[in-house]
C-alpha cells in the first residue's frame, strides 16, 4: 500500500498486515453415504432408478464475531457442522412402439433437505432477513426469516414486534445477534423438491419433444421497493394502488401510506420502519414454479433424399416459453432466476432453427 505523506510527490510502498495468522483453521470434512438401484422391466420398456444419500459435513468454514483481540473483530473459523439428505427417483417408459410411431415418457423427482447441527457463531437480524437467508442452528442452510408485521396503525404506518416484544413502528435493532427469536421463520431459500417431466413422440421422420421442469419448497424475498420518501425518478410497484389513504384503510390493506414531506421532516427515524416493512413476512413469496422448458420439432430427411449425405435434419426449438404456475405475489418476476446475478431481468424466450448435415 502507499502510506500517506504530507507532500504528494513523496511516495513509497509499504507492507501492511491484511489478516492475522490462524493456526487453528483446518480443512472442511465430510462423511457421505450413497445407495442407488437401477432396474428395467419388459425388455427395458420400463426403467427405474432410485438413489438415496446422506451427508455429514464437519468443520465448515465461516465468519465468527470475536472480541477483537489482535485487531480483527470478524475472523474465519471452523464454526459449524451440518447434515443433508436426499432422494432421487426417475422413471422412463416406452408407452407405445410400432413401426412408424413411438411415445416415450420420462419423469425425474428429487427431494433434498439440510440442517445446521452445530453453529459457533450468530448471524445478525439483518443477515437473517435479506434475500439469501442466514444461519441458525437447527434450521436449513440459508434460512429466510422476517420481521413480524402487525398491521398498519391509524396513520397508515406499518407496525411490528421488535426484539423486546414491543409493538413499534420503527424501533428495531437490525444489528442484534443475541436475541433473534422474535423473527418469523419463512423457509429455506433453496428448493427442497426439483424435477422434470418429458414426452417424446416420433412418427416416421418427425420427432416432437415436450419438456417441463418444476421446483417447490423455497421462499423468495420480494424487492425492497418501499421507502419513507420517493423521487420523481422512482419506479413504483402497482401495490401502491392499494395503499393506506384515509383513516379506516388499515382494516382493508397492509400497504403503508406514502408520507408527505412534512410528516417525514417531523420524524426521519420513521424511515427505518419502511425498511422493516420491506423485510417483513408480508414481503415474502413462494419460489414454487412449473415451467414449460422446451418444445422442439425435428424432421429427419429420408436416406433416399440425401444420397450424398449420411444424415440431414431440420429442427425448430423453443425454450422458456411460459410458466404453468408461479406465486402471484411475484408480479411476473421469474422465480427460478429471481435476482440471479444481482438483476431481475425476465428470462428471455428463445427460438432456434437448426439445419444439421452429416458428410
Amino acid at each position: 500500500y502507499n502510506p500517506w505523506r504530507p507532500i504528494s510527490g513523496d511516495k513509497e510502498t509499504g507492507i501492511e498486515l491484511s489478516e492475522l495468522e490462524n493456526s487453528e483453521l483446518t480443512y472442511e470434512k465430510k462423511h457421505e453415504f450413497n445407495f442407488g438401484v437401477e432396474v428395467g422391466f419388459l425388455r427395458d420398456r420400463i426403467n427405474l432408478s432410485f438413489d438415496v444419500y446422506k451427508r455429514k459435513n464437519f468443520d465448515e468454514i465461516g465468519p465468527v464475531a470475536t472480541q477483537g483481540i489482535g485487531g480483527e473483530v470478524i475472523r474465519w473459523a471452523n464454526n459449524s457442522d451440518m447434515e443433508s439428505k436426499g432422494q432421487e427417483f426417475s422413471i422412463s417408459t416406452t408407452n407405445i412402439k410400432t413401426r412408424n410411431f413411438s411415445w416415450n415418457t420420462s419423469l425425474v423427482y428429487a427431494h433434498m433437505t439440510s440442517e445446521i447441527t452445530n453453529l459457533a457463531s450468530r448471524d445478525r437480524v439483518v443477515d437473517l432477513i435479506t434475500n439469501v437467508g442466514g444461519r441458525v442452528q437447527g434450521y436449513p442452510v440459508r434460512s429466510l426469516f422476517s420481521v413480524p408485521f402487525q398491521g398498519l396503525n391509524e396513520h397508515g404506518l406499518p407496525t411490528f414486534l421488535n426484539e423486546k416484544g414491543e409493538l413499534t413502528t420503527h424501533e428495531i435493532d437490525f444489528q442484534e445477534r443475541d436475541n433473534t427469536s422474535f423473527l418469523k421463520y419463512e423457509g429455506s431459500t433453496d428448493p427442497t423438491v426439483q424435477g422434470s417431466f418429458g414426452n417424446t413422440f416420433k412418427y416416421k421422420g418427425f420427432s416432437l419433444n415436450l419438456f417441463v421442469t418444476y421446483s417447490f419448497g423455497n421462499v423468495v424475498r420480494l424487492d425492497p421497493v418501499f421507502s419513507a420518501t420517493y423521487s420523481d425518478l422512482s419506479s413504483m410497484t402497482k401495490d401502491f394502488k392499494n395503499r393506506w389513504v384515509v383513516p379506516g384503510d388499515e382494516a382493508r390493506t397492509n400497504v403503508p401510506v406514502i408520507l408527505s414531506k412534512r410528516e417525514y421532516e417531523k420524524d426521519k427515524t420513521i424511515s427505518s420502519g419502511y425498511n422493516a416493512y420491506n423485510y417483513s413476512d408480508v414481503r415474502v413469496a413462494k419460489g414454487d414454479f412449473i415451467r414449460m422448458k422446451e418444445i422442439s420439432l425435428q424432421y429427419d430427411f429420408p436416406k433416399a433424399w440425401i444420397a450424398s449425405l449420411t444424415n440431414l435434419s431440420l429442427k425448430l426449438q423453443a425454450t422458456n416459453l411460459f410458466l404453468f404456475y408461479a406465486d402471484k405475489k411475484l408480479n411476473g418476476q421469474d422465480p427460478e432466476f429471481f435476482r440471479s446475478g444481482g438483476v431481475s431481468a425476465p428470462v428471455p424466450k428463445q427460438f432456434t432453427l437448426t439445419l444439421k448435415a452429416g458428410f
